[in-house]
């Protein structure tokens, strides 16, 4: 690999704005710091203006998810088969539903980073920003100035550390709410934990200093994390879940939440406290109100995203030995129930109904998930093989 190569990734679904990705060109920049490449993984639509500015900055890749041949070209050269390639960079959803489980959108980049000999990759998601959130009060807030790129590189660089991420300043992903049977809801949806912050707490998370409060952790924050790629024989591939419900396709969050387990043991996953400003609803410094229709569709898909994630995150969770408490499925799945009723009469929405079943049929498709994680785990250690031979 080219030493020292460093590469921006950022998955879209159409690029159609410079924001936030010329503002992380010029944090690199403002601080001497060489980005070579820009790695866009969409789907739909290109802004010509837009592209020619960033190929501007930094020489730029775009790969097309479910459409990518010069993706597939180079692993079948390495020597895959159409069958272990297909279980990488498959989108079996998309042309029907025009969905894309979240963890292979990821490793369009990955895939695409380790093809250009890319040595550090940086992911951020395009509601990020490089700067920490430091003072919100009334109408004035203030941002802290960071070395973005500086700033992982410090400890990726670290012998034993294979990846770096850390968490995000700004309003939390759900808006304030409170109804009857909420902390139900959110048992049901292995979330109870953040029950006190969602029902009494909507002040921002601020952060008046950084990289202080450095821990290994198994915690990956996608939209906020860097990969040494050298150490590929470490790294796995994303992965996460989906579902078909009412012919429709949902997709499990998750996708970083599962990459953690599979890093810790061989390397250090490690997290650099560095808050990065997420802009989560597009409309910073207003208040997020849950009775906003975007911000009501938010909830539920996150609601729906963690039900289908939970059979696996729980599964793999055992696999590695990773502390936690004994899921009981059955009061989970009660709990459900009586909170998406709730739920769906408080937002006037029957939609929340699904919860319930979207829980039983990801519990029923586990094993098929499993297997379908096995089968890219070899594809993947086959792939890792090809490159050592290069």
């Amino acid at each position: 690999m080219k030493k020292e190569s460093k590469a921006f990734g950022i998955i879209t679904r159409s690029l159609l704005n410079l924001e936030p990705i010329i503002t992380f060109l010029d944090n690199a920049k403002k601080y001497n710091q060489k980005v070579e490449h820009l790695i866009i993984a969409y789907e739909d639509e290109i802004d010509q203006s837009v592209l020619t500015t960033l190929q501007m900055r930094c020489q730029v890749t775009l790969i097309q998810k479910g459409n990518a041949p010069i993706l597939k070209s180079y692993l079948h050269e390495l020597g895959l088969s159409e069958p272990e390639i297909k279980i990488i960079l498959g989108t079996p959803f998309q042309e029907k539903y025009g969905m894309i489980a979240y963890g292979t959108s990821r490793n369009y980049v990955l895939v695409t980073a380790l093809m250009l000999g890319i040595n550090y990759l940086l992911f951020f998601d395009t509601d990020v920003y490089p700067k920490i959130l430091s003072q919100f009060h009334l109408e004035n807030y203030n941002f802290i100035n960071i070395d973005f790129v500086g700033s992982h590189l410090k400890y990726l660089k670290n012998e034993d550390v294979c990846l770096t991420t850390s968490d995000y300043t700004g309003y939390y992903i759900i808006p304030k709410m409170n109804f009857p049977n909420l902390l139900k809801l959110l048992r049901g949806v292995q979330k109870e934990e953040m029950f006190d912050v969602i029902s009494n707490n909507d002040t921002l998370v601020i952060k008046n200093s950084h990289s202080k409060d450095i821990f290994d952790t198994q915690k990956v924050l996608g939209g906020n994390m860097a990969l040494d790629l050298s150490r590929i024989n470490i790294l796995p591939p994303f992965f996460s879940t989906t579902l078909i419900l009412d012919d429709e396709c949902f997709l499990g969050r998750g996708e970083d939440t599962l990459f953690g387990p599979e890093v810790h043991g061989s390397g250090r996953c490690v997290d650099i406290d560095l808050f990065i400003f997420h802009n989560c609803f597009g409309d910073f410094p207003n208040k997020p109100e849950i009775t906003v229709q975007k911000n009501i569709d938010r909830f539920f898909y996150a609601c729906m995203g963690w039900v289908i994630r939970n059979p696996f995150f729980n599964w793999i969770r055992k696999k590695y030995a990773v502390q936690a408490e004994e899921i009981d499925e059955d009061k989970r799945y009660e709990s459900l129930i009586i909170g998406s009723r709730s739920a769906a009469e408080y937002f006037d929405d029957d939609r929340f109904l699904k919860l319930p079943e979207a829980f039983q049929l990801s519990y029923q498709k586990l094993d098929d998930d499993i297997k379908h994680y096995k089968d890219l785990m070899l594809a993947w250690k086959k792939l890792r093989q090809l490159l050592n031979k290069e």
